[in-house]
């Protein structure tokens, strides 16, 4: 046994990531958990990146922005993650992807990270029926030769 905490019980459940509309930002005076999992959320993104990412920083979490939301899934906090170097010696921007966002518990407990959004090349829902095929144009001739139309009046 490590001090008062009780050794972790892996999260069950799915993680239901928030949108705009269901993300909640955490504010001040903000639960203990909260900032529990933002110090997870921070320890992951440390130890999952090499150390180079966080040269001329005195400590790699200044390197860091940190954003606190609630969402859909009760029992998880959201953690996003900017990587800001501006208080660090070298370039301010380093990473390409911008931002990382984690699924983390009150204890502190990393469950997931966010995929990211979708490719703009990839289904974000299951394909739809084909629409209805288009009527033929007004000048067309029908399939026994007479003239179509479309609306409107026709003359001769």
């Amino acid at each position: 046994m490590s001090g008062c905490r009780h050794p972790a019980v892996a999260w069950k459940g799915v993680v239901e990531w928030p949108d705009e509309r269901s993300a909640r930002p955490v504010e001040s005076p903000m639960p203990a958990g909260a900032v529990q999992a933002a110090v997870g959320a921070v320890r992951e993104f440390v130890r999952t990146n090499p150390r180079r990412l966080f040269s001329g920083c005195e400590h790699p979490e200044d390197g860091l922005n940190v954003s606190l939301f609630t969402g859909p899934t009760p029992g998880l906090y959201y953690v996003l993650l900017d990587p800001d170097f501006e208080r660090c010696a070298g370039p301010r921007r380093r990473i390409l992807d911008g931002w990382f966002f984690y699924a983390v518990t009150p204890q502190g407990d990393v469950v997931a990270e966010s995929p990211g959004p979708p490719d703009e090349g990839t289904l974000t829902e299951p394909p739809q029926a084909p629409p209805p095929a288009p009527e033929a144009p007004a000048n067309d001739a029908g399939p026994g030769g007479e003239q179509r139309s479309t609306g409107g009046t026709t003359t001769e």
